[in-house]
């Protein structure tokens, strides 16, 4: 097993359900104006220079008249020469890179290097080529060993959906970034930790009393080492016993310490593997998806029902995102296993972050 890249073993894990040619990744933006083309396809293929995992270009670039369904309409073999795809429509930019090399934070670390790129090359994130990720994962392993030992599984509630299958909702909030920045200084931690904190509050009803792991895609790092594409590499798995604030704060930041490549920590701790495994225990993502930090970049959102996307990590439970808007507003996003979970309870865990977050926010005020 340790010898399948590990975007083909998550490709698998997927089963029939997801064919091969949906299974991408997409991020996009809002330029303030139509960009030259030649000047996009310049970066585009710079872009996968830089990051050689994505094949070869030159990168296939289309202007359209509506991206996501254009998007929509394409096929996007895993054999393909080059596994970057670009769409134009007037200052809409989309990008979509095949999931077995890229993910969510890939697409932010493109979008960066598309538009403000100097060309030179990414580091690499195996720790086969590198001493320092070596010397890191000898150091962390005991730490992993111990945090993954035994995974507690979420509760599930058997819902009407067939096995495997899985159902999305998208619900717009009135969260914004001015008040994560305010529970954020008053917390002395970072908007990513405090809106991590409401979720794991708001999980706590399906842990029964019971510990909580919450895989969670980490982003904004200095580390340069980081500074790469790759299916899944920044999932780290916190481990909670109580989910106030500053237990929160101090459990991300104890793993954090302990950081490694994901594929590197399925492959070197096999509880890490037992864990994320088709069949494993039910499990619940977090993540904030982030865009470069320029006020005249404005993402764009996915729309409900696009047809495109891979599995969720855990497979075997939720996934709960937060996209930034128009505005500085959220919205939540949560897609799930619909044989496991049903929608009203669903629509429950969105209310409770909700009204967690408004907790967190009236008390830092």
């Amino acid at each position: 097993m340790a010898d399948t890249p590990y975007g083909q073993r998550i490709l698998a894990w997927t089963g029939s359900g997801v064919p091969a040619e949906r299974f991408v990744a997409v991020g996009g933006v809002r330029l303030p104006e139509k960009p030259d083309l030649d000047w996009i396809q310049d970066r585009l293929d710079a872009a996968v220079c830089r990051h050689p995992v994505l094949g070869a270009g030159p990168v296939p670039l289309a202007d359209v008249d509506n991206v996501w369904a254009a998007a929509s309409a394409a096929s996007y073999p895993p054999t393909s020469p080059c596994l970057l795809w670009a769409y134009v429509n007037g200052p809409e930019l989309l990008l979509v890179a095949h999931h077995t090399v890229s993910d969510p934070w890939s697409m932010r670390v493109l979008i960066r290097d598309v538009l403000k790129g100097d060309g030179t090359p990414a580091p690499s994130y195996r720790h086969d080529v590198s001493t320092k990720q070596l010397r890191r994962m000898s150091r962390a392993v005991p730490f992993w060993e111990q945090a993954l030992a035994d995974v507690p599984a979420l509760t599930t509630d058997a819902g009407p959906g067939e096995p495997e299958s899985t159902r999305e909702l998208r619900i717009r909030t009135d969260i914004t970034v001015a008040q994560t920045d305010v529970v954020g200084r008053a917390a002395q931690s970072t908007a990513f930790v405090v809106l991590f904190a409401a979720f794991a509050q708001a999980l706590q009803p399906l842990s029964e009393g019971r510990d909580l792991i919450i895989p969670v895609l980490t982003y904004g790092r200095d580390r340069s080492e980081w500074d790469t594409v790759g299916l899944y590499m920044n999932v780290l798995p916190v481990r909670l016993t109580t989910t106030d604030l500053p237990a929160v704060q101090r459990a991300f930041i104890a793993a954090y310490a302990q950081e490694v490549p994901f594929p590197v920590l399925v492959e070197t701790v096999p509880a890490a593997g037992a864990a994320f495994v088709r069949g494993g225990p039910a499990l619940a993502q977090f993540e904030v998806i982030q865009v470069p930090a320029d006020d005249s970049i404005e993402p764009l959102t996915i729309p409900a029902g696009l047809g495109l996307g891979g599995p969720i990590l855990p497979v075997n439970g939720l996934a709960f995102w937060l996209e930034l808007g128009g505005g500085g507003v959220y919205t939540v996003c949560l897609r799930y296993r619909d044989d496991l979970y049903r929608e009203s309870g669903m629509r429950a865990l969105v209310q409770r972050f909700v009204d967690r977050w408004g907790d967190l926010y009236a008390a830092a005020r």
